[in-house]
């Protein structure tokens, strides 16, 4: 299993500036990922700030975040496709970090697949940290999301700046995609 700490800082953006982001930057890595996103019937990490999902490519990963001040801790086990399956099917993930980081927080409770969610993700390099430009579907909405992230606070937060002063993007507050997804399906629920 992995642990990491993520600083990131976040502007959504419109159709137009995406596709301007998309042609400046033009980088040749490109990522599709299908996140399965869980939590209890009551939504017990939702209300602790954590999110547990599994990400989907031509792996899979099963992701606990939880935050730590400024910083996201972030757990990451491999998993298979039967595990990914028999988590939906029975709400229990396997034994480990993950299910010991998670149960002071949900107890017995089951865990519940509540929505998925696609990201096409472009990713380049700028100064001392990595651009993730997102087109987001989730519930039929399409989203589009500039992430910046860094290894250190300050001068992330000073290169995001001047990121979004240089391609001239107009700085939009961006919740956690978990958290724009749960409020489209409690809008549909």
């Amino acid at each position: 299993m992995q642990q990491s700490n993520e600083i990131e800082f976040k502007s959504l953006l419109t159709v137009h500036e995406y596709k301007k982001l998309m042609e400046k930057l033009k980088s040749k890595h490109m990522d599709l990922q299908t996140n399965h996103y869980f939590d209890t019937a009551r939504f017990s990490l939702k209300a602790l700030d954590a999110s547990l999902h599994v990400r989907e490519r031509d792996t899979f990963e099963l992701k606990l975040k939880k935050k730590k001040g400024y910083t996201m801790q972030e757990y990451t086990l491999p998993i298979d496709e039967e595990v990914f399956k028999s988590i939906k099917e029975t709400g229990v993930i396997p034994e480990g970090e993950i299910k010991n980081e998670l149960l002071p927080i949900i107890g017995e409770q089951k865990l519940n697949n509540f929505l998925s969610f696609t990201t096409q993700r472009m990713i380049s390099h700028y100064k001392n940290g990595v651009i993730l430009l997102d087109k987001n579907e989730y519930l039929g909405i399409t989203d589009y999301e500039l992430q910046y992230e860094s290894r250190n606070y300050q001068e992330g937060k000073q290169e995001f700046i001047q990121l979004i002063n240089e391609f001239q993007i107009q700085y939009k507050k961006s919740e956690k995609k978990v958290k724009r997804a749960f409020n489209a399906y409690k809008q549909s629920h």
